[in-house]
């Protein structure tokens, strides 16, 4: 199995990280453009257009919901590998951090419920944010554990 020395592999984190704010960035830019074209790709499948004024608003506000939770999410990742390099990983800060990311994962998969209702392979993304979401969460509880242990630990020593 392929394995990365630690401090690169941390560095590979923060840049990927970055790169997923600087994307976040574009895509607000884009975001009508990229609008313009999902909104047409359902005209085509569907023949005609059925989407409503309040529909095309309501696909708006719900990518823009979902590209504010994911940069949210983001500066909740970057602050948790920041603390990581601090060697700060076995901290309430930290735990807390990884909560709000899984937390995160979940409300970007019930969003994608209601964006479900008009792009039916938006379910498909919704189970994938919520299987995240549950992995972010079980790691949370080992790492909590985890926590617990090494305080015990500091205290008997």
């Amino acid at each position: 199995m392929l394995t990365i020395p630690k401090q690169r592999s941390l560095h590979l984190s923060l840049t990927a990280s970055g790169l997923l704010f600087v994307m976040c960035v574009l895509g607000a830019a884009f975001m009508p453009r990229i609008m313009e074209t999902l909104i047409r790709i359902h005209d085509t499948m569907h023949g005609h257009s059925t989407l409503t004024y309040t529909d095309v608003i309501l696909l708006y506000a719900m990518a823009y919901a979902i590209l504010a939770v994911t940069v949210f999410t983001d500066v909740l990742l970057l602050r948790l590998l920041l603390r990581v390099r601090r060697e700060l990983v076995f901290t309430p800060g930290s735990i807390r951090l990884i909560r709000g990311i899984s937390w995160c994962c979940f409300l970007i998969g019930f969003i994608f419920i209601a964006v479900g209702i008009y792009f039916r392979v938006a379910l498909c993304i919704t189970l994938l944010a919520g299987f995240l979401g549950l992995c972010v969460r079980v790691v949370k509880n080992v790492i909590e554990e985890a926590t617990a242990i090494k305080s015990e630990n500091d205290l008997t020593v």
